[in-house]
């Protein structure tokens, strides 16, 4: 700095320090002055009155006035006076890095990535920077957001050595991919969705062919740059759609709306606004982080992970923790309930948009207590049943939620209700309800003669009690929707079906056994029926996954019974005949004929594949007629659990038949197909359907997949 320009400073700042004090001296020597009856001024009615200053701000200025003098003394402050400490800018903690970046990257022989990240100062410099030019859109540990890639889970779209890296940030990217919404019809581009979610066995409940439709246009359409999907090209940067990393959302809507209106993507070039050294920084930095998450993931236990994996499907955990049609575990799948609507939250382990945060503990809160680390949990979280898990399933569990991608999907934003959006008014939920004894695994004495194998109903119980959280669903709730155990397992109303009454008393009277409860449970198909709406999601994500040893105990727990849940004495099996002479020449048989016989035959034993049976049906004998009348106001779409076995789809008779007429139908399949005597009454009927219909849940004669995606979800059904 010349004599001139440093002259200059300390003049400046000595004379604006001594009119600031001038100012605030005059006003403290003219307080007394003031008068505060006196009026300055009226602004519509409201009056300035002279009053005071208060004399605490005097001596605040005061204070201030003097710890500034003692700045520019003690510190750097005016011109080139070092003050008396000789403090320089390069004895910041912060700014010693940056400023001695040349000096460190100077002593290195190499410029390999790999072996700058082992220097700690060269890291510290490089993370200093990325927090400058590059968290913003990458996040501050570099995991990234939607749009912009994750830097640490090696996978790179344009090459992840050196080279590319240093290119990558000196040079920038740009790519581009071109709109087919002027080329594909809508229902091409649905295909082509269903076909790429297909690649990495994510589960859309779509037919067969739609997914090999979908193959064909993608190959046609874009072979050239994805050939059939399962192949990147770092060249171009053409991304692996066979894997679980969608950069620009990997739900079927963002998959669509991606091939609908393509991209452009730019990453900027960093050449002109840092130095080699810099980018050689910021590479080693972000080469640092990259073996940080290796040694994480290199950590984990195989063994633990495995089992925990086991437990991921016993638990059901990708149903609630992703949207329809969503990437697995990203959440956002809304849950309505009388309070407003909450959603499952993002629980893969990205650090700003998952749980990458936790640490077991936090993880343990949340699985078993219902605490998270930004508050309380909804009870929507099954957190009442899985605090039965042993300690060493949950590390296990734990283990394996480590290890699965990140996905950077944003949580979205709860809608309840005052007071139920107070999140520590939950911790009184939790007080008031939770039930936090240990699960007792004694046999009651009412079932000691008849359980024969203790072990076996112990391990049910503890698969149906904790992970399986069947009385999550099947029990009816109170007011405050906490689960009533006096009454567990005795069904509730979900999403506008009925999640049966599954106590061992109902299964008793209607004629379960335990190889038919265990192929139900396991593979979604038995004699007595196929699984379809919520319990066909259950037994794809959940129940298929187990092993039949484990869905034999729950059988065996749910046909023996328990506490609150046991076979009355004069409990009688259901034993249903078919049709009779009787029936055949019935008028009502005619209308069977002409809506239901020709899909479930005109004995109603089912076609296959057409149809399962209704003779000897579970939920055609149930107790409670609702699920009968929900499907033929409703209709049913296939469950595609599996391709060889899928049912077709069964209109919806709402249009067709009166209240009148279904009920006079229902009543005489019940009769004589499920051996039910108790009528199906008009009124109850024209319940169930205006029920349905205020929901938006009843079809026409051609009900479609997509009129349930645009229904009111804010609409609670019971």
């Amino acid at each position: 700095m010349s004599t001139f320009w440093n002259w200059w400073a300390i003049i400046c700042t000595l004379v604006f320090f001594v009119l600031m004090v001038s100012v605030v001296v005059k006003y403290w020597r003219s307080n007394h002055k003031a008068d505060q009856d006196h009026t300055v001024g009226t602004f519509d009615n409201i009056e300035e009155k002279d009053a005071p200053p208060p004399k605490l701000l005097f001596v605040s200025y005061a204070i201030a006035f003097v710890i500034s003098a003692g700045y520019l003394v003690l510190y750097p402050g005016m011109g080139e006076w070092r003050g008396l400490v000789d403090w320089q800018q390069s004895d910041d903690r912060l700014s010693s890095p940056s400023t001695s970046l040349d000096e460190q990257m100077a002593m290195q022989t190499q410029t390999d990535l790999n072996i700058l990240a082992l220097v700690p100062e060269i890291v510290a410099s490089g993370q200093i920077l990325f927090q400058t030019h590059c968290a913003a859109c990458h996040r501050d540990n570099a995991q990234g957001q939607k749009h912009f890639p994750n830097l640490i889970d090696q996978e790179w779209l344009y090459g992840g050595d050196d080279n590319a890296i240093i290119h990558s940030i000196a040079k920038g990217r740009n790519g581009a991919m071109p709109g087919w919404n002027e080329i594909l019809r809508p229902d091409e581009i649905s295909k082509m969705s269903y076909y790429l979610a297909s690649l990495n066995q994510r589960h859309t409940d779509v037919p067969e062919v739609k997914v090999e439709l979908g193959k064909s246009l993608f190959i046609q359409n874009c072979a050239s740059c994805h050939a059939d999907g399962t192949v990147a090209n770092p060249t171009i940067g053409v991304p692996d759609l066979s894997d679980s990393i969608w950069l620009h959302g990997g739900s079927i809507e963002e998959i669509q709306h991606t091939i609908n209106y393509g991209l452009n993507n730019l990453m900027p070039a960093f050449e002109g606004q840092l130095t080699a050294n810099e980018i050689l920084a910021l590479g080693a930095y972000i080469r640092h982080s990259e073996h940080t998450e290796v040694e994480r993931l290199a950590a984990l236990k195989a063994d633990s992970v495995e089992r925990g994996e086991y437990l991921a499907h016993a638990g059901d955990c990708v149903a609630c923790h992703s949207a329809e049609g969503g990437e697995p575990f990203a959440g956002g799948l809304p849950f309505v309930t009388p309070f407003g609507t909450v959603y499952s939250t993002n629980i893969t382990p990205h650090a700003s948009e998952g749980i990458g945060r936790y640490d077991f503990d936090d993880f343990r809160d949340a699985l078993v207590k219902g605490k998270g680390k930004e508050g309380y949990l909804y009870p929507a979280m099954p957190y009442t049943s899985y605090q039965y898990l042993t300690d060493q399933d949950m590390i296990d569990l734990w283990e394996y939620m480590q290890s699965i991608p990140a996905v950077s999907r944003r949580n979205d934003d709860n809608s309840m209700i005052f007071p139920s959006n107070i999140r520590l008014g939950l911790l009184g939920w939790n007080i008031v309800f939770m039930d936090t004894d240990p699960i007792d695994y004694q046999v009651p004495q009412e079932l000691k003669e008849s359980v024969e194998d203790v072990e076996k109903w112990q391990q049910g119980k503890y698969w149906v009690a904790g992970l399986g959280h069947c009385s999550e669903c099947h029990t009816p709730r109170n007011i405050a929707q906490a689960l009533i155990p006096e009454r567990i397992f005795q069904g509730n109303l979900i999403d506008g079906w009925n999640a049966p009454d599954i106590t061992a008393n109902e299964l008793y009277i209607d004629g379960w056994d335990e190889k038919t409860l265990t192929d139900f449970l396991n593979t979604g198909h038995s004699d007595k029926g196929t699984a379809f709406a919520g319990m066909a999601d259950v037994v794809k994500n959940s129940l298929s996954l187990m092993t039949r040893e484990d869905i034999e105990s729950m059988s065996y727990y749910l046909l023996q019974g328990d506490t609150h849940n046991m076979i009355s004495p004069d409990a009688v099996p259901l034993q249903p005949k078919g049709f009779d002479e009787a029936a055949y020449q019935s008028d009502i048989y005619t209308t069977y004929r002409q809506t239901c016989g020709a899909c479930h035959g005109d004995d109603g034993k089912g076609r296959d594949p057409i149809a399962p049976t209704l003779l000897n049906n579970g939920i055609i004998m149930h107790s409670d007629p609702f699920n009968t009348v929900a499907v033929t106001v409703r209709g049913l779409q296939p469950t595609y659990l599996d391709k060889d076995r899928n049912f077709m789809p069964m209109a919806s008779f709402e249009e067709v038949l009166s209240d009148q007429s279904l009920a006079e139908l229902i009543t005489f399949v019940r009769k004589n197909l499920g051996d039910r005597h108790d009528p199906v009454t008009p009124e109850y009927v024209r319940e169930v359907r205006e029920t349905l219909e205020a929901a938006g849940y009843a079809g026409g004669l051609h009900t479609t997949p997509d009129m349930y995606d645009r229904r009111d979800n804010n609409i609670h059904i019971k």
